[in-house]
């Protein structure tokens, strides 16, 4: 019996044997990018191209069929004679620019079974490597001797030995033995005994039968083809649209030869190829008719902690939708297999999204603490759960190659052996998915004793089958990557400016009847590209950057082109009075701008008012001496050093101090977590801080409405202008903070240090809120060190709180009673250039009476976030109400008209305090229809509702998410 060496050299000169009738044939260069040849297909065809550089298209009779990459150079050529031309991106398959080139192409056939024995043999090795068990390992070892037995050498050819040079590298060192072959020697010719190899493919059969016979299977395997493809990441977003159409040309191509099922995420790949290639579309089509080519929800696969309610549910209404128009049917799965942390409220909104599982692997990816579960409920806020799958625990993760190693580890760490374990395989981003070695290596593993049965039976037959029984609550926390929720300041900046001036030109156009659904789709489709999970949070070049910056600042602007128009429609066009909207669904008596000072005015629910100051009897006044500024208003007493720190926080009202420490303290810590630079945050980034102190301070105003003061800091090479400002009767004090940063590898936090007993944090999600344990007790807790948060997070006793509200970040690390909000990261990779451009950002400290709910805190970030709008119009009426909601535990999140009929309105709403109760929503006009629905608009929602002239009575349970269309 052969040792593993031996074997191994012989299953490389099999594999080069393998290799039939080569001969090296000539590109005809058409430009730098592209060439062609002319080949003929004679049965198990190929051309087999090594040494190429760049990745490439490559079209049979000029349609779309095939990826050159490093793991696509074998391309299977159909019978009769054919133009094959090669396309080529200076890209290699991770964002590597190189100068292409087309490579050496060949001509060959393949021996199937010389191919397969080589496969199988291969397998075996690698499964003999990955156990400990001998008698096993020994049976296996004896069984592919017999094998190879049979399949003797007998000679090799000088261009497979130079094609096995290409692309193996093992033991057997092939390269430097056909470098000694310098002169033509008619020794080295190809094998032309064939019926040994077939022979020894069936010995090994029989003899693989007898070891599963007497080892047996374990557990059954439910693979599935899978091209994870980002959106942009280390390539931008045009390199990715070629990705999509090498990629599935491939598949498609495969899927036409072989029998399994490939899934793939992200309708706007489909949207790319139906323009690109529809005869391609059509092909796709087909399979998804099949069943064989299965669809995934969302526009892209998207962050899910960074992006509101609103973003999810488009990336549902719009992929959805796409797939029913164009495919018949809707996806059955939520497939985010590479997302960095998935919010509490997540399963919620997939299941009103249409899917019926959700699938991922990153929770695999944990630093600190094994997630428990492979197959689980998890539970929403609301108590109702979504089927969840954690798949590709171990080698390959959901890139997996089928190789026995990958198999064999991934089920060994499946926790619930009574569930099928789902594989996912196929090479990522630029590897263009299955290959055929994985599907041959799938055969192989069905053989071989030990390891599971498998069947390529693809998703949706999976989640028909598996039966959850653990459960999981609340928010999946990746334990890694908590830096993305802060790298990139001006990208989280205007996805939450994008956001939310979509929502108010949706709003007030609605109102208005000047909605425009083609536009809103448009507008909609790019933010929610923009939100992909290596685009929002910040970690990709920054090629993608400059696309993503330039177009959301054009959706930003030509939504709020949008929202004015209308708004101008509702006080009767343009004139000389001025009034003020407010989109929110409660009156705000708040300040605005007007005529260059700050003027406090009152505006209804969804409505306006005209411009009429209120009186402002209090006054914010500030005092200053050599060291500190001393600041009072109607609440509060506040003592503010000239370094900028925050002394004291006196409540007046509440007779009590709000700090235990000096606050709104700035640190800027030292962070190099290594290859995931723009990722990650250290776990010991405090070892090395530096305090961040202000070197000049000037009073700004001191009108009596508003005290602001105006701080510099000077850190190294970078500068931060923070002003401070004081209302006479509010409770909200802003921080309006400018950002200059030139320093790399910094992490910088303001820090507030709350004299509160509190052991929970209370912050937003979309479509709701999540509460936190702030106390390190467990090693789940000490790893929760930097969380996702929106809006806001607030720290309350039973009687009294405070919040830090935000208008654009989205990372804090929650401490006891502190909170350290990340204001900026700047990482050299993969974007050196991070945060180097100036950004303006607003945090708030609002502390209060009662706690969050009592204090209406995600009130008081709304509006921070959505600030009253000033237009001029002609209008009599002076004030108007469009909507009025009587619940206060109801908020408003948008307000469109119907997909499907344009003249039903949509209104999206959700609870927020854990409770249920009857809303009474009023509208401008008396409804004749009501209809409870998904996100999708197209099913019944269940759901209490009664019509009342211009108002509906609707009834809502704890954390519902409503989507209520009206029709007048």
């Amino acid at each position: 019996m052969r040792n593993i060496n031996e074997l191994e050299a012989r299953l490389i000169l099999t594999l080069g044997n393998s290799f039939r009738n080569l001969r090296q044939l000539r590109w005809n260069l058409e430009n730098h990018n592209k060439a062609y040849l002319e080949i003929e297909g004679k049965g198990n065809s190929y051309l087999l191209i090594v040494d190429h550089k760049g990745s490439g298209l490559i079209r049979l009779d000029d349609k779309p069929y095939f990826e050159l990459d490093r793991y696509h150079t074998l391309i299977p050529i159909p019978f009769g004679n054919h133009k094959i031309s090669l396309e080529l991106s200076h890209y290699m398959d991770f964002g590597e620019k190189v100068d292409i080139s087309a490579g050496i192409p060949f001509y060959t056939e393949i021996d199937s079974n010389a191919y397969k024995l080589y496969v199988y043999g291969s397998q075996i090795l690698d499964l003999v490597r990955s156990i400990n068990d001998n008698e096993v390992k020994d049976d296996l070892i004896s069984a592919l001797s017999k094998a190879l037995h049979e399949a003797y050498f007998e000679t090799i050819s000088k261009e497979q030995l130079f094609i096995l040079s290409k692309l193996i590298r093992t033991t057997l060192d092939v390269s430097r033995m056909v470098q000694e072959i310098e002169e033509p020697l008619d020794v080295y010719k190809e094998d032309e005994n064939r019926s040994k190899f077939e022979g020894a493919l069936n010995t090994l059969r029989s003899e693989l039968s007898k070891l599963v016979n007497k080892y047996g299977k374990r557990g059954v395997l439910v693979g599935t083809g899978h091209a994870h493809i980002d959106t942009a990441w280390l390539w931008p977003f045009d390199e990715t649209r070629r990705k999509v159409l090498r990629t599935f040309s491939t598949i498609l191509t495969l899927l036409d030869k072989y029998d399994f099922h490939f899934i793939q995420s992200a309708a706007i790949y489909y949207e790319w190829v139906k323009a690109d290639s529809p005869e391609l579309f059509v092909r796709i089509k087909e399979k998804v008719k099949e069943g064989k080519w299965e669809l995934a929800a969302l526009y892209v696969e998207s962050d899910a902690n960074m992006v509101s309610g609103e973003s999810l549910a488009r990336q549902f209404l719009y992929s959805q939708r796409f797939y029913l128009e164009n495919f018949g049917k809707l996806a059955n799965i939520l497939w985010l297999p590479d997302t960095f942390g998935f919010s509490a409220s997540l399963p919620q909104i997939a299941k009103l999204g249409g899917v019926k599982a959700f699938a991922t692997h990153k929770v695999f990816w944990n630093d600190t603490n094994k997630f428990p579960y492979n197959v689980f409920k998890w539970v929403g806020p609301n108590g109702d759960y979504l089927p969840a799958i954690a798949f590709g625990h171990g080698k390959g993760g959901y890139n997996s190659d089928f190789s026995a190693s990958s198999v064999l580890e991934q089920y060994n760490n499946w926790a619930q052996k009574d569930q099928p374990m789902l594989y996912s395989y196929g090479y990522g981003d630029g590897g263009g998915g299955p290959n055929e070695d994985m599907l041959i290596r799938a055969e192989a593993v069905n053989l071989l004793p030990i390891l599971p049965k498998v069947e390529l039976s693809g998703v949706n037959s999976y989640i028909q089958r598996i039966v959850p029984v653990e459960e999981w609550r609340g928010e999946l926390y990746l334990e890694t990557h908590r830096g993305v929720l802060t790298s990139h300041s001006k990208m989280k900046l205007l996805n939450r400016s994008a956001e939310i001036a979509l929502r108010e030109a949706e709003l007030w156009s609605t109102l208005a009847r000047t909605y425009d659904k083609e536009v809103f789709t448009k507008l909609w489709k790019v933010v929610l590209k923009d939100q992909f999970h290596d685009v929002l949070p910040g970690s990709a070049i920054k090629d993608v950057y400059k696309v993503a910056y330039q177009e959301l600042e054009e959706v930003i602007n030509k939504a709020n082109n949008v929202a004015s128009e209308a708004m101008q429609k509702l006080v009767g066009g343009s004139g000389d009075k001025t009034f003020v909207f407010n989109s929110l669904s409660w009156d705000r008596e708040e300040y605005i701008e007007a005529d260059g000072k700050l003027v406090k005015v009152r505006v209804p629910s969804v409505g306006f008012s005209l411009l009429e100051p209120v009186e402002v009897r209090d006054k914010a006044v500030i005092n200053e001496n050599n060291a500190e500024y001393l600041v009072e208003n109607k609440y509060f007493r506040v003592r503010i050093s000239k370094s900028g720190q925050v002394l004291s926080l006196f409540d007046k009202e509440a007779n009590r101090e709000v700090l235990r420490d000096k606050s709104n303290l700035l640190i800027a810590y030292e962070n190099i977590p290594g290859w995931a630079d723009a990722w990650d945050i250290e776990k010991g980034f405090e070892d090395r801080s530096f305090e961040i102190r202000a070197s000049s301070s000037e009073i700004v105003n001191n009108d009596g409405i508003v005290a602001s003061i105006k701080f510099t800091y000077k850190f190294r090479r970078s500068e931060i202008i923070q002003i401070v400002r004081v209302y006479a009767d509010s409770r909200r004090i802003d921080f309006i903070t400018t950002l200059r940063m030139r320093d790399r590898e910094l992490l910088v936090k303001s820090w507030f240090n709350f004299d509160l007993n509190v052991e929970r944090a209370v912050s937003d999600i979309p479509f709701g809120v999540v509460e936190r344990f702030t106390w390190s007790n467990t090693s789940w807790d000490k790893a929760r060190f930097e969380v996702p948060i929106q809006k806001f997070v607030d720290f309350s006793e039973s009687e009294y709180g405070a919040a830090l509200l935000n208008n654009g970040k989205y990372g804090a690390t929650l401490r006891g009673s502190s909170v350290g909000l990340s204001l900026t990261k700047t990482p050299i990779y993969p974007d050196p250039s991070t945060d180097l451009e100036e950004v303006t950002f607003i945090y708030s400290l609002y502390p209060h009476i009662g706690d969050w709910k009592r204090a209406e805190v995600i009130k008081r970030a709304y509006e921070l976030n959505v600030p009253l709008r000033v237009v001029k119009g002609v209008s009599e009426v002076k004030r108007k109400s469009f909507i009025r909601i009587n619940d206060s535990k109801l908020i408003l999140e948008a307000v469109k008209v119907a997909e499907d009929d344009n003249n039903s309105v949509v209104l999206r709403l959700y609870e927020y305090e854990n409770t249920r109760g009857e809303a009474y929503v009023e509208v401008p006009f008396n409804v004749t229809e009501a209809r409870s629905l998904d996100l999708l608009e197209l099913n019944e929602v269940p759901r209490d509702i009664v019509i009342e002239g211009n108002r509906i009575k609707v009834k809502y349970k704890n954390r519902d998410i409503l989507t209520i269309s009206v029709r007048g």
